[in-house]
């Protein structure tokens, strides 16, 4: 079934890709281009068992092609579109049969796509969805619909779709509302809208709504819903109450302390340049509560005491693997091929049975490979000979050969990485391990013990196996792989960008992975300045509420024939998704890269700007990112860096582009390397809007709003243009008070509505907010024209 699946998949990936136009056979000239098209295939029709359905395939597209004309106003030509249809079951619930019905049309000029899902027994429409336009055309670069009219227009929608069903939703938080897009994004927002269907004042949420709304055009792009008309939910009677749940949810949340790596966001460094103390919450499989009997339970539905198998070892066992540990010798000079080698066919014979051929051996350094960083080492490619088992391999299909790799470290001889990639296994086919996982966890611990036992003490050997067996045709399939995480610790606090990774193939008993990734000389910082761990918990749940919910899930695993349940359970929801790191020094929330997360709300923010003439352009721009909610006033004067900051944004952040080496061309004399908006100052260089000139930045320095016009002609890269500038009129009031070298800048800016040609320029005057804010808005319909 799962490959059944996999492939209809792969049909309707390859009938909505736009990578190759479909048209008739011929060469086509577009301009200075010519286009040798591909011959369009076959429609597609993929029947599983349609006897079953109460509404006729020819019944069912004809649903389709009303909705899409009467919701979408798209009208479908079946002799310019292709089509494919399925009938299946239901990807959302196995329980359900639905035809699925997709058309594509790809000519040299235009593209057009449309899907639609319908009940094979009701013929209710669950999914709709469209796409298209006209190659080579300019796209809309600019979002014209705030939010708030987005989801006006969603919710117009659903009531015209599924009238009085919206009523019985609450919309979950949106993105927007989640945190800040670290470096702006100009292209238009498309919005997303999920609500969530809430019976008796609980959530249930296998029952939704999904509207997706081009923020461009305003036009509705994609439905989606899954609605059951009778409702078999529990009783509430007998649940305890919020504040027994919440006790209990605070009780069972774990915050655990975690050094955090820091690193350039957009050069990947395989040594974070420093580390920071940080809480996070943390579950042990479990984080949900069952309203009744009071019992945390998983995303299976199961108690959590059914489901777990813990292993660690005692502080006397660490002892004594820690004394049986030879010291590490760091050699000055890197060993020779020949000793790699030696040392390779050494451990291929402990770990691998099998002939064993030495394919390639090769030197690395540096972040080529994931356990290399900050190490220099010989990676072994080998392969395995296996003798042939005719009746085995014949059943699974496969040449019976293994490869893999070993990695010695090139100064110290320890195997820091193996891998056997064993072909002897096949997704789905029962089979009975030779290893239970306490086993495989003991022979993980040897292994740690035989290839670097003096990490032993320095990793948490504690783990935890989540017994749950997945069901495939009734029958249940045990793990392929036994896979152990030993994360680093220091000072008993977790370092997960080191550890050491150990897998068996529970088939064969057999090692499958061995990896170690390991810094020395890192800086950790102490945590005797750390908030305490109840200080950290009490902001947590500032920010998360404990709801009441309805959650269905599969009793049995299988996918493929669920059999479902219900049960009523108290949760998180989380108010600031985004917010899960706490910075243990200062108290505040951070991100992933330990940036502080902003504290003004979208509510306070939304009430900054409330009745401001520049209101809905701030809104689009603080939703792009192109704004900052914590800084943006809209009547303050604005600020060199500020502005940049700004125009930066709305031209676009270059997340790979080196920064290091060219840092050091700065000539500003009051810009450093540690600035926290360097990036900023040097995209803006980058993309022409500031000169790189000695001298200071000033960038605390309001500018005028000559500068900030100039500055916004240069990100929109009219800059040779506007330097013309006899070339240009103006009808500015006070056109005589302009320098000439600013003629041209301020010329494009009124002529591409910038700025209002009908006023004055105002030169000399000092830019607010609102103002920079109202350009750079306009000026996104012309960013990368």
């Amino acid at each position: 079934m799962k490959g059944k699946k996999l492939a209809a998949s792969l049909v309707v990936t390859l009938a909505f890709s736009t990578v190759a136009p479909v048209f008739a056979d011929s060469t086509i000239s577009i301009g200075n281009i010519s286009v040798t098209p591909i011959s369009a295939p076959a429609n597609a029709v993929v029947i599983q068992d349609a006897s079953k359905s109460e509404i006729s395939k020819e019944k069912a597209m004809e649903i389709a092609k009303e909705a899409l004309k009467k919701h979408f106003d798209l009208e479908l030509d079946d002799k310019k579109y292709q089509s494919n249809i399925e009938y299946r079951k239901d990807w959302n619930d196995p329980e359900r049969n639905v035809w699925a019905m997709y058309w594509n049309y790809n000519d040299p000029m235009e593209y057009s796509h449309a899907g639609v899902t319908i009940d094979g027994k009701s013929g209710k429409i669950l999914e709709m969805n469209k796409d298209g336009g006209k190659y080579g055309e300019q796209t809309p670069k600019k979002t014209l619909i705030t939010r708030e009219e987005a989801q006006e227009k969603a919710e117009a929608f659903i009531e015209k779709i599924l009238p009085g069903l919206v009523k019985q939703t609450k919309l979950m938080p949106l993105y927007e509302d989640y945190g800040p897009i670290p470096y702006g994004n100009p292209n238009p927002i498309f919005y997303h809208f999920n609500y969530q269907r809430v019976v008796d004042e609980a959530k249930y949420d296998a029952n939704y709504i999904n509207v997706g709304i081009d923020g461009a055009t305003g036009e509705i792009r994609n439905f989606n819903y899954r609605w059951e008309d009778e409702l078999k939910l529990p009783s509430k009677s007998g649940i305890m109450t919020v504040e027994e749940a919440s006790k209990i949810l605070r009780d069972k949340t774990k915050m655990e302390l975690i050094y955090l790596p820091i690193r350039d966001e957009f050069n990947y460094q395989p040594i974070p340049k420093s580390l920071k103390l940080a809480y996070r919450p943390s579950y042990d499989f479990a984080n949900m509560l069952d309203a009744k009997t009071g019992k945390m339970i998983g995303w299976n539905g199961k108690d959590q005491d059914q489901q777990l198998q813990a292993a660690g070892l005692t502080e006397k066992q660490i002892a004594e693997i820690k004394k049986s540990a030879k010291p590490i010798v760091k050699k000055a000079e890197v060993i020779t091929q020949e000793r790699a080698k030696e040392l390779a066919i050494e451990i291929l014979k402990n770990e691998i049975e099998g002939d064993v051929k030495i394919n390639n051996v090769n030197y690395v350094e540096g972040d080529g490979y994931w356990e290399t960083a900050g190490r220099k080492a010989w990676n072994i490619d080998f392969t395995v000979e296996k003798k042939a088992d005719p009746k085995v391999d014949a059943k699974l299909s496969i040449m019976p050969i293994n490869n893999g790799r070993v990695m010695i470290d090139a100064q110290t001889e320890e195997l820091i990485a193996f891998s056997n990639w064993q072909n002897d296994m096949v997704y789905g086919q029962p089979f009975d391990p030779v290893l239970t996982w306490e086993e495989a966890y003991n022979k993980a611990i040897d292994m740690v013990k035989k290839y670097q036992p003096d990490k032993i003490d320095q990793i948490k050997t504690e783990q935890v196996f989540v017994k749950n067996y997945e069901m495939i045709d009734g029958r249940e399939i045990p793990p392929m792989e036994y896979y152990f995480n030993f994360t680093r610790t220091v000072n008993g606090i977790i370092y997960e960008d080191n550890q050491i990774n150990v897998s068996f193939n529970s088939k064969t008993g057999k090692l499958q992975n061995f990896n170690s990734r390991w810094n020395e000389d890192l800086k950790f910082p102490a945590r005797e300045n750390a908030i305490s761990l109840e200080t950290a918990k009490d902001k947590f749940f500032d920010i998360n509420e404990v709801e009441l919910g309805y959650y269905r899930y599969n009793t049995i695993n299988d996918y493929q024939n669920p059999k479902y349940d219900t049960r009523l359970i108290y949760r998180l929801l989380s108010l600031k998704p985004q917010y899960n790191l706490i910075d243990a020094i200062s108290g505040k929330f951070i991100d992933y890269n330990g940036r502080t997360m902003p504290e003004v709300s979208q509510g306070d923010f939304n009430e900054k700007i409330k009745g401001h003439w520049v209101e809905k352009q701030a809104k689009i721009l603080a939703q792009q990112g192109i704004i900052d909610k914590d800084t943006f006033n809209p009547d303050q004067e604005i600020s060199r860096i500020e502005a940049v900051k700004m125009l930066v944004s709305a031209r676009g952040m270059d997340y790979y582009y080196p920064l290091k080496e060219a840092a050091a061309e700065v000539k500003y004399s009051d810009v450093s390397e540690d600035d926290s908006d360097l990036r900023f100052i040097y995209m803006a260089m980058r993309h022409g809007i500031i000169e790189n000139k000695e001298g200071k930045f000033n960038g605390s320095e309001v500018i005028n709003r000559e500068e900030l016009v100039v500055m916004l002609v240069k990100m929109l890269r009219y800059d040779a243009l506007a330097k013309a500038s006899d070339i240009f009129n103006v009808s500015f009031a006070d056109k005589d008070s302009i320098k000439p070298e600013v003629l041209g800048y301020a010329a494009i800016a009124q002529g591409l509505k910038l700025v209002d040609g009908s006023g004055s320029f105002r030169s000399a005057d000092k830019a607010t907010m609102a103002e920079t804010a109202d350009m750079i808005y306009k000026a996104l319909s012309y960013v990368n024209r």
